[in-house]
């Protein structure tokens, strides 16, 4: 059964404690631009238990009661990471997504049981350069996740939306507050307007499928950045360990 544990808890107090003393700071954190009165009020807010695309599970703020677990299934062929609902007694629902992961060729997916497919059949590029990506739901309704690059973080937008340009759903990484001292950590977050809400499976879906990517790029990145760092430094002949007498010792 899952129960919230009192880390997550504590957090949600303090979440509540902060957006109770200051309205407006929930809106600031997703910056869902609740502008249009459509959508004011409607931001439905799911705060992950583990800043990890393969293993967290989401509470939803309203009720703190985790909804969805995702985590890795490792008895199958090839493993898998699993998304699922959890029922109001925290035993486990229907599994409704799922990526097989590859080493040497993109990871595939499948969602609501469909037959595995490779992402780039799923996704469309936005364009070079542009970290963003299209789908359509099965109304044939256009979206784009944007900010798939390194240090960035994902946000979906509608074309059908009051105003495109503003986001339906919005994911806020692990943040600290350095006001306090100690510093208070704010978990992840995914945000969803009531426009996301009527897809919240498929943006649940798609959002874990590609944040998984955008952080494998992300620390294939930062790893190639540590490597030419550290060959700049030293050279290309390996550590040299000595006192300036003789040629040293090479690991």
């Amino acid at each position: 059964m899952a129960t919230p544990s009192a880390s997550i808890t504590d957090t949600f107090a303090n979440i509540t404690s902060r957006l109770s003393s200051q309205p407006t700071d929930l809106e600031s954190l997703a910056t869902l631009l609740p502008s249009h009165p459509t959508q004011r009020s409607t931001v439905t807010v799911y705060t992950l238990s583990n800043d990890n695309p393969s293993k967290t599970q989401l509470y939803d703020d309203s009720t703190r009661r985790a909804t969805y677990d995702v985590h890795v299934d490792f008895n199958r062929k090839r493993p898998m990471t699993c998304m699922r609902h959890l029922n109001a007694d925290g035993s486990d629902g229907e599994t409704f997504g799922c990526i097989e992961w590859h080493d040497f060729w993109p990871d595939q997916i499948s969602f609501k049981g469909a037959k595995m497919i490779r992402k780039s059949s799923f996704f469309t590029s936005a364009g070079p350069m542009s970290y963003a990506v299209r789908f359509k739901d099965d109304q044939g309704r256009k979206y784009t996740w944007k900010g798939l690059g390194a240090g960035l973080q994902l946000e979906l937008r509608a074309e059908d939306n009051f105003n495109p340009k503003v986001p339906i759903a919005q994911f806020q990484r692990t943040r600290y507050d350095r006001s306090t001292e100690p510093a208070t950590p704010f978990p992840a977050m995914l945000f969803l307007t009531s426009r996301a809400m009527e897809i919240k499976e498929l943006v649940i879906f798609t959002f874990f499928v590609l944040e998984k990517a955008r952080r494998t790029n992300e620390n294939s990145e930062l790893n190639r950045a540590d490597g030419e760092k550290t060959q700049s430094v030293f050279g290309s002949g390996g550590v040299s360990i000595g006192d300036g007498v003789g040629g040293g010792v090479k690991r």
